[in-house]
């Protein structure tokens, strides 16, 4: 339903605004964000807001919105 579409985007955003910006942070603009460690991001980050640690799965996440 509508409350889980919007479960990843918000999570999205506040991952990308409380870890460390040597794993992930916004671009100049701020309007995207870039991952600049992938395996502390995967294995570290993603587990702590999603319920996997896959750099894939999260990418298929990603691709649903856009």
């Amino acid at each position: 339903g509508t409350a889980m579409s919007l479960t990843f985007p918000k999570k999205l955003f506040q991952l990308v605004n409380a870890e460390p910006d040597e794993v992930v942070a916004w671009n100049a603009t701020g309007q995207t964000f870039v991952v600049h460690d992938p395996a502390t991001f995967a294995n570290y980050t993603l587990p702590k807001y999603f319920r996997h640690n896959k750099l894939t799965s999260f990418q298929r996440q990603l691709n649903l919105y856009g």
